[in-house]
């Protein structure tokens, strides 16, 4: 029996039991994940609040109830901290949106994609809000949003793209449309960012299944 095993005898019955390493590095590993959570639930509220340069490593730490050594061992410094609570406050949206689309048909996953990039507008637009003031605060924190917005934004063009190629067969033409209603949905969240009215934006919103609708339509009639 490996040394880093163990046998203790139950009623006559030898019962090997889970090596000690072994529990101890998932116990280890548990507590990691527990100690980056906190950091991160802390830097997300200390960024919101305070913007990047007013929240500091020290604020940080002491909302997270860390040392600020803790910090630096978990993220290395204050850029990494900052791209990495910016991917907790989307990994949300990313699961939702994976789980929404894999088991739908082409035609039904148009249009969900759609829905379920409003749902996402109408939920996080607080979020969304303080994403688009980070990004003009400084040139440091747009670099440092970049990474993580622009592979959420590239996750969904491809989706779409994706969806596309299979109800229109020609990856130029897919290309081309999933380009085309990425720009229009992006317009869309910028309108909403700036002019909240409900009637308008429901209205654009209407008008943008319209567009999906006209352009299954023309697929199925082509």
């Amino acid at each position: 029996m490996p040394a880093s095993s163990r046998a203790r005898s139950e009623r006559g019955v030898t019962v090997v039991t889970e090596p000690t390493a072994r529990r101890g590095g998932d116990a280890n590993a548990g507590r990691k994940a527990q100690t980056q959570a906190r950091i991160l639930d802390a830097a997300i509220a200390l960024f919101a609040e305070c913007g990047y340069d007013g929240a500091s490593i020290t604020a940080i730490a002491e909302r997270a109830k860390v040392s600020r050594a803790t910090v630096f061992w978990h993220f290395g410094d204050k850029s990494t901290l900052f791209q990495e609570a910016c991917r907790r406050m989307l990994v949300p949206f990313i699961d939702k949106f994976r789980e929404s689309i894999t088991h739908l048909d082409a035609n039904k996953r148009i249009f969900e994609l759609f829905n379920v990039y409003e749902q996402f507008v109408s939920q996080y637009l607080g979020a969304i809000e303080t994403f688009v003031r980070w990004a003009l605060e400084s040139d440091r924190m747009r670099a440092s949003l970049q990474k993580p917005l622009f592979a959420l934004h590239d996750q969904f063009l491809r989706d779409i793209r994706e969806t596309l190629l299979e109800l229109w067969g020609d990856p130029n033409e897919a290309a081309e449309l999933a380009a085309a209603f990425i720009a229009l949905l992006d317009g869309n969240l910028l309108l909403d960012l700036m002019e909240p009215n409900p009637t308008k934006r429901e209205l654009r919103r209407a008008g943008l299944r319209r567009i999906a609708e006209l352009v299954v339509q023309a697929k199925a009639q082509a």
